[in-house]
């Protein structure tokens, strides 16, 4: 969902807010797909902006009040088929008062293939709901075959039998984390969209950024100068998307962090902002 929530509800809007889709991708897989490069462990965050290590944790608004928190790692690269992969986790909850609005615990780790931001694995634990509702509770395992175009999921819920299913996939599509860490890379221009492939809940999609505005923004971690992106995203049934979604990335560090979110959903505008800061170093 760009992270289902909006990072419950704000972080997961942008990282990642996104069962959100623009432009479905027709799935096409190649006959002949490339040989992975051969990339050792301490240059999988070589040429990006974030290392491991890094650290960001995001205060969430509702209507002008306190929603929850939420951090996003970048964490030690993890072998997966014989290459290195970066890692990025998620961890977000409500906060004690929202629960009479939404109450949500979320985990996510998502494994990321260095050269293309391609999704390798992806994990994902839920529980959430409304007050004096049954809460929804779900763990889902994702396994990627980009060779082979397919998504092997694995979905257990409390009191049913687990679920494998398999779904097809567009080669070197990203998931929702991975879409963020990859928007960080870009350099952008007004009047030039930047996109991302992306698969989540099932659809590949592409992503579209539009740079609209450079603005200062000032939040909890500081000064930032930021470039202000237009997204299309649809987060599900309670936060759907009412309005637009912007997303301010830093232009002034060399880290280009997300510096804030801003969404109507259809419970109200929801804000998330950078509140503190930690950098990689590895």
């Amino acid at each position: 969902m760009f992270l289902r929530s909006f990072l419950v509800p704000g972080l997961i809007c942008m990282a990642a807010a996104v069962t959100a889709r623009a432009e479905d991708i027709p799935v096409v897989c190649p006959p002949n797909p490339p040989k992975p490069p051969a990339i050792d462990r301490a240059d999988v965050y070589k040429t990006v902006p974030f290392k491991a290590g890094e650290s960001s944790t995001y205060q969430i608004t509702w209507a002008g009040l306190d929603a929850g928190y939420g951090t996003l790692e970048v964490r030690k690269p993890q072998k997966y088929k014989d290459a290195w992969n970066r890692v990025f986790h998620v961890s977000a909850s409500t906060g004690d008062w929202f629960k009479t609005v939404f109450v949500a615990k979320e985990e996510m780790e998502a494994i990321s293939r260095p050269w293309d931001f391609g999704i390798s694995k992806f994990y994902m634990e839920q529980d959430e709901g409304k007050l004096f509702s049954r809460p929804f509770q779900q763990k889902k395992w994702l396994e990627f075959d980009h060779d082979h175009c397919k998504v092997t999921e694995r979905i257990e819920q409390p009191g049913k039998d687990t679920q494998t299913v398999d779904h097809p996939l567009s080669f070197g599509a990203n998931d929702a984390m991975g879409a963020v860490f990859n928007l960080r890379t870009r350099t952008y221009k007004m009047g030039v969209k930047e996109r991302v492939p992306v698969y989540t809940s099932e659809k590949n999609w592409w992503l579209e950024a539009e740079p609209i505005a450079f603005e200062k923004v000032t939040v909890n971690a500081g000064t930032f100068d930021t470039v202000k992106l237009k997204l299309q995203t649809y987060i599900g049934k309670d936060l759907q998307q009412k309005g637009e979604v912007y997303v301010w990335m830093a232009t002034n560090t060399p880290q280009k962090q997300m510096v804030q979110v801003q969404g109507e959903i259809k419970i109200g505008s929801v804000w998330m902002k950078l509140h503190q800061y930690k950098a990689g170093t590895d």
